[in-house]
């Protein structure tokens, strides 16, 4: 079974989609943009979106 969003180091580290658009420095409607053209990948939790740091780094990295 593979590790859970909440453990691990901090790259990680499961973000909220606010925690993700300030990590980024983007509003929410670019963020999920990018989800829907799958640059980001991010998760569904319910209602809400989580997303992986090491996936925004990633993309960071990429841009």
């Amino acid at each position: 079974m593979g590790k859970s969003l909440w453990q691990g180091n901090e790259q990680d580290k499961a973000l909220t989609t606010e925690g993700a658009c300030e990590f980024l420095s983007i509003s929410r409607q670019t963020l999920y943009k990018l989800v829907k053209s799958k640059k980001i990948p991010g998760r569904k939790v319910g209602d809400n979106y989580r997303f992986l740091k090491s996936d925004l780094i990633r993309y960071f990295k990429n841009d």
